[in-house]
């Protein structure tokens, strides 16, 4: 009720790299009966296509005192605390209000994000949505019962579908124009554990090499997105399933790593194997819903080393991440990220000095190397499942006869070459030295 008393309790933690680099620690807060004054918040969404840096993609809170509450400082208390976008609600907090005024009491728990900076990337936006599972884990509260209010100023993006399913699927992501000019009481409000990097950044794990694998927190966190959308009971793919991601570059984002020879390497990527099926995808046309399912139901995950790769996360349940390395770039990301997943990875590395486009680079796929990579993502994800054939891109009719269960796909034209992989006898399969 109203005149409940109010509190605020934080959760601070450090960890090993941040204290190395002389950080401090993360922390998220969980704030009752606090009143926030919206009409001291300023700031406009940015329109579609729009791209904020820095200060220019958040609300303005630190000049006005926006937050109050009946409760009292003590002597722990620290603006040193909070994390940064936290801590501009904090500055000029009032505490000790023996009679709060306000318009609104919102009984529907709502979680405070202020997004990363880079919230349409699909990688640093993973360190947004990991946290906030990781809340909601630590405070053992179901999503359905919050509501999100997005605190910056960032245009939606495809992710906002992702909010909204898998962390309000009930009460919705909003604005904070969704309270106007209001003085609002919030029965209870959490403030984002905000993150400058993503959990797979090489820095996050130790000062050494990172060799953990198959990550409870990760796995944990993919079940709930894949449970968010229906799509965490799906079966294998009964054929290799490869989708290559593309990289292009829009009017707003001047986006680097994009394949300079893409047309031959989507010819190749299309046209070299059998028994297998592709799909080549620009996931930044696509919804996030249709992103998850078409990735969902690869076992090999190909492309230029870049955001996309991310996407590995809700692949097949056995799957590869065949990753292409600029010339110039030693960032173990993925490499990290599919070992965390239990997937497997198969990388490979351009030779040749990219080409640019003012900041952005063009990556030249050297196409034998590139085929020879796939085939051995392909000889894997072969074997996947219940899988038994063993050879690569292209392989011989008399092996993949061995395998009854490939019956129905020899005339099935979502299969590459189809046609000129005819259904023959398999290998003998009977033991060749038996004696007389």
């Amino acid at each position: 009720m109203p005149g409940k008393a109010s509190s605020l309790k934080c959760y601070p933690y450090q960890q090993q790299h941040r204290a190395e680099q002389g950080k401090g620690k993360d922390v998220f807060c969980v704030a009752e009966n606090f009143v926030v004054d919206f009409s001291l918040i300023i700031g406009d969404v940015a329109p579609d296509g729009t791209k904020l840096f820095n200060d220019m993609a958040y609300l303005d809170v630190t000049m006005n005192t926006v937050l109050e509450a009946t409760c009292k400082r003590t002597p722990g208390y620290s603006l040193n605390t909070f994390a940064p976008h936290t801590n501009k609600f904090f500055m000029n907090f009032r505490d000790g209000v023996e009679v709060p005024t306000f318009d609104v009491y919102e009984e529907t728990t709502t979680y405070f994000l202020p997004r990363d900076e880079d919230s349409e990337n699909t990688f640093h936006s993973q360190a947004d949505f990991l946290n906030m599972y990781l809340v909601k884990d630590i405070l053992a509260y179901d999503v359905s019962e919050q509501q999100v209010l997005i605190m910056d100023k960032m245009p939606n993006n495809p992710y906002h579908e992702l909010l909204e399913r898998a962390f309000a699927p009930v009460h919705g992501a909003h604005r904070h124009g969704k309270y106007q000019m209001q003085r609002v009481m919030f029965k209870k409000m959490i403030f984002h554990l905000e993150s400058p990097a993503s959990l797979i950044f090489p820095e996050t794990s130790t000062s050494g090499p990172q060799r953990c694998r198959d990550s409870t927190l990760f796995d944990a966190y993919r079940r709930h997105v894949l449970q968010s959308f229906n799509l965490l009971e799906v079966e294998p793919p009964p054929v290799p399933t490869a989708s290559l991601l593309l990289r292009h570059r829009t009017a707003w984002k001047n986006v680097g790593r994009v394949m300079a020879n893409e047309d031959d390497v989507v010819t190749a990527f299309q046209t070299e194997g059998n028994m297998m099926r592709t799909n080549v995808l620009d996931l930044a046309s696509m919804s996030y819903g249709d992103q998850l399912r078409f990735i969902r139901s690869s076992n090999i995950l190909v492309g230029v080393h870049g955001a996309g790769l991310m996407w590995i996360m809700f692949a097949a349940d056995e799957a590869v991440l065949m990753e292409i390395h600029p010339s110039y770039r030693e960032d173990r990301h993925f490499r990290h990220i599919a070992r965390l997943m239990g997937k497997d990875y198969m990388p490979m590395r351009s030779l040749t000095r990219e080409t640019c486009q003012l900041t952005s680079d063009n990556v030249l796929v050297a196409i034998p190397e590139f085929l020879d990579t796939l085939s051995g993502a392909v000889r894997l994800a072969r074997s996947y499942d219940q899988g038994t054939s063993e050879c690569g891109l292209s392989c011989p009719p008399a092996i993949l006869g061995m395998n009854d269960r490939l019956s129905d796909y020899f005339n099935d034209p979502t299969i590459a070459n189809y046609q000129s992989t005819p259904r023959v006898e398999g290998l003998d399969k009977t033991f060749p030295c038996a004696g007389v």
